[in-house]
């Protein structure tokens, strides 16, 4: 069965990009440092980057702001390889062929683009992409796992990755992995009544 997993590169003290950011400007002021563990991996950091993404990876929900802002960035191969992602907005779309991505807009809730995802997914994994879009569905318990790559910095400012989620999110941690420009962390999300693993580490 497919899980929605958050996967997202942030700063130690919580940020996804730097101020300012937007088109043309993604990653914000000082944010290209977060992704150095991208544009300079190690072989643990490329396990992370590609080969698991290529096992796992179904679908994808994003936010029309992340849209917006890296849609430019990506150009012709977006980072999605041949799957569907789905655009959560509240602007009418037609879809969007890009390379051997399909980019498909849905006005209807995350409810709908996860259920969506999740069948277009056939049974792999849907990943979360964006803070606004991982904050509404962890503040909506949809969220199976989070995989955070935490740079090795302290923006300060920025865009922050858990604002609004209403309230304690109990975890239990999956694994580690430490690498130059990155400490790689999975979590499980434990639901309420969940007793299949120990006891949450948050």
């Amino acid at each position: 069965m497919s899980k929605v997993i958050i996967d997202i590169t942030m700063s130690l003290d919580g940020f996804v990009t730097g101020p300012n950011d937007g088109p043309g400007n993604g990653l914000g002021d000082g944010g290209k440092v977060l992704h150095e563990w991208v544009y300079h991996p190690t072989p643990d950091d490329l396990k992370l980057l590609v080969e698991e993404p290529q096992q796992r990876l179904g679908s994808c929900v994003l936010g029309r702001r992340t849209f917006d802002i890296a849609n430019t960035a990506w150009g012709d191969q977006p980072p999605f390889g041949p799957s569907t992602v789905f655009v959560l907005t509240h602007r009418p779309h037609d879809t969007l062929e890009r390379g051997p991505t399909t980019f498909v807009f849905v006005t209807d809730g995350l409810h709908r683009a996860l259920a969506l995802a999740r069948a277009s997914a056939a049974g792999k994994d849907v990943m979360l992409m964006g803070a606004d879009v991982s904050q509404q569905a962890l503040k909506a318990g949809l969220v199976d796992e989070l995989e955070i790559h935490v740079a090795p910095l302290l923006l300060g400012a920025g865009r922050p990755l858990f604002a609004h989620i209403g309230g304690p999110v109990p975890l239990e941690r999956l694994r580690v992995i430490p690498t130059p420009a990155a400490t790689h962390l999975r979590y499980r999300v434990v639901k309420a009544g969940d007793t299949s693993q120990g006891a949450p580490h948050v």
